[in-house]
């Protein structure tokens, strides 16, 4: 009778375990928690999640930047975004130098991209209109990193062809690679 009352126990245990497993799980919060804030660069359910970010320096102007540097990441870009800060932009890295082009599809924000050797040097400067599906192609074949900025930050910062870009490392070749 003692191993019969044991057993019972034993499985008696066990169901409410497997019971307590099955509960449906609480949420973290509860609904009438206030909401977290956003994040400082907002984001559509549709864009990418803000990715990691470095400095850039080119000449006296320092920016903020997103580092895309992974194909998905490449593609995604800045699509469905609906705000970019002011001193923020995205860097695209390139698995090797070639000639390239952007469009604006599901992009609204007005941008401006440069087009960057390897040698961190602005070659080409556009001005990007928000959904146009037209690629605004580089002449160069020699794009290893692109750019995009909110329209007219180059101009308002005397970026122009020749501008050399910094990070507090070094060149972007030193600080970022394509994966």
């Amino acid at each position: 009778m003692k191993k019969t009352n044991k057993l019972a126990q034993v499985l008696g245990l066990a169901a409410l375990l497997l019971a307590a497993s099955c509960e449906e799980e609480k949420p973290a919060m509860p609904p009438s928690a206030p909401t977290p804030a956003p994040p400082a660069n907002p984001v559509t359910g549709l864009a990418q999640p803000r990715l990691e970010t470095i400095k850039l320096y080119l000449g006296a102007a320092e920016l903020t930047v997103e580092v895309a540097d992974e194909n998905l990441e490449r593609q995604a870009g800045m699509m469905h975004r609906t705000t970019m800060p002011k001193n923020e932009g995205m860097l695209f890295v390139f698995p090797r130098p070639h000639q390239t082009g952007f469009w604006m599809k599901n992009t609204t924000l007005p941008l401006s991209i440069a087009y960057i050797d390897r040698a961190s040097r602005v070659i080409e400067i556009y001005d990007l209109h928000p959904l146009n599906t037209q690629p605004v192609e580089s002449r160069s074949a020699r794009v290893q990193y692109a750019l995009e900025v909110n329209q007219g930050w180059f101009a308002k910062n005397g970026i122009q062809p020749g501008t050399v870009l910094a990070t507090e490392l070094g060149s972007l070749a030193v600080s970022v690679r394509a994966k």
